[in-house]
């Protein structure tokens, strides 16, 4: 009895034994939880990166990944691995693909899972090049810079004459936009030169005259290989407003949409040469750059106004003597004179036919009078700037800014004592157009205040 209760307590535990055995064995005889994830790795879209996983995972197996490219016959497409990504680079196109993952591990059956991937090709956009005319222009203030005749280039019925910039400075300050993003403007202030069919005669300055008073939205197209500008926009013009490509207005009511200009650009980029053929004759304009300046470079002239000039026992203090108001125009011969900085580094005093004279000059009392040498421009000078120490240094006989008299050791008693030189502290505003200039001639100092003309 007891080896029979044996017997059957043995086929029992075997009994329970097979089907937990079997239920292992099902387990582990397959790959579980295969997939991968895919990712762009470039920023044109064109290489992915494929990591496959499994779960739980194993490091033992396999895994191949086909990235499905039907241009390929040599499975270069085709990568091993363990575990870590495996990348490949499509051809530069939107194509969709088909990646397939499949994981192999010795004893087990290959498992393979697949995907579409979609390649969208990113074409990055070439930069587009500036316009060669973008930037701002004016009419360039020289006699001939506007005129009309019969021909192309031919102003013999009119031009204007160099008195006609001063006349028409409110036509010769008026500003031509070309925008970087292909807008228009005509900046014209608060006044522009008008004419008999705009309702002033005879023509005069005045306010703006709609529509060519930039108050509608303009485009540009430069065309450089036909030698073109066209611009879009009722009321945008070039030059003249009553120039269009069929006639001369008589209204400003009659203004086109549209007008295109012969434009040639010169070789250094800075001046445009514009025709256009209204029809009975044709107009021509020629427009300059307008630079931003660098640095001091340009011409510049005391300040028109009390205070411009003054001496002091410290620097910026002109409690021993400074200009009033009136001196401005009593000194007018002071106050008009020029100092021009070049851009290759050459300097110039252009005092004209008269500036302030003093004792020391050999006038006495001090009025205008013909400039003295050495300080009469007749040398050669240059200059040398350093905005970082705030210095001008002026190298020549003769050449000064301000008053010729103050030098960097005393106020000058004869013409005959110039020094070759002079270094002035300068203090350049943030607009760059206006120059505090500050000298130590031993006992005290002269502070000048200069504009850019």
């Amino acid at each position: 009895m007891k080896l029979l209760n044996k017997g059957i307590y043995i086929l029992s535990f075997l009994l329970l034994s097979i089907p937990f055995a079997c239920t292992e064995e099902e387990d582990f005889s397959i790959i579980a939880g295969l997939d991968f994830t895919v990712a762009t790795l470039n920023a044109d879209g064109t290489k992915a990166g494929v990591l496959p996983t499994t779960v739980p995972g194993d490091g033992r197996i396999v895994y191949t990944v086909d990235f499905g490219d039907p241009a390929v016959t040599d499975d270069s497409d085709v990568f091993q691995t363990s575990g870590p990504l495996v990348s490949y680079t499509y051809p530069a196109e939107s194509v969709t693909y088909t990646i397939t993952v499949t994981a192999a591990l010795d004893g087990k059956e290959d498992v393979s899972v697949t995907k579409e991937h979609t390649v969208i090709y990113a074409v990055e956009e070439p930069e587009t090049p500036a316009s060669p005319i973008e930037g701002t222009w004016k009419l360039s203030p020289t006699a001939g810079a506007l005129g009309v005749g019969p021909n192309k280039n031919d102003v013999s019925w009119w031009s204007n004459g160099t008195a006609d910039v001063a006349t028409r400075a409110c036509l010769f300050d008026d500003e031509y936009v070309f925008n970087a993003d292909g807008s228009f403007e005509n900046v014209l202030g608060s006044d522009t030169w008008l004419e008999p069919w705009q309702g002033t005669n005879p023509e005069a300055c005045g306010a703006p005259v709609f529509p060519h008073d930039a108050s509608t939205a303009a485009t540009y197209t430069y065309d450089a290989a036909v030698g073109t500008i066209t611009l879009n926009g009722k009321g945008a013009f070039l030059g003249l407003a009553k120039a269009t490509n069929t006639t001369q207005l008589t209204s400003p009511a009659d203004a086109p949409d549209s007008v295109t200009y012969l434009a040639e650009l010169s070789a250094d980029g800075n001046t445009l040469e514009i025709d256009i053929d209204y029809g009975s004759g044709w107009w021509s304009f020629t427009l300059v750059r307008d630079v931003p300046p660098v640095g001091v470079e340009g011409t510049w002239e005391l300040s028109p106004t009390a205070g411009a000039l003054g001496v002091g026992p410290n620097k910026n203090d002109v409690s021993w003597w400074s200009n009033g108001t009136a001196d401005v125009a009593t000194r007018a011969c002071l106050f008009d004179d020029e100092y021009v900085f070049n851009a290759d580094g050459s300097f110039e005093n252009v005092l004209g036919s008269d500036t302030w004279l003093e004792p020391w000059q050999g006038t006495n009392p001090e009025a205008c009078g013909a400039p003295v040498f050495p300080h009469d421009a007749s040398t050669a000078a240059t200059y040398t700037y350093d905005a970082a120490v705030g210095t001008i240094t002026l190298n020549g006989k003769g050449a000064f800014l301000g008053l010729a008299k103050a030098t960097n050791t005393t106020q000058l008693t004869s013409p005959a004592d110039a020094p070759d030189s002079v270094t002035y502290l300068a203090e350049l505003s943030a607009d760059g157009n206006t120059l505090e200039i500050d000298i130590n001639y031993g006992d005290g100092w002269w502070s000048y205040t200069l504009v850019r003309k």
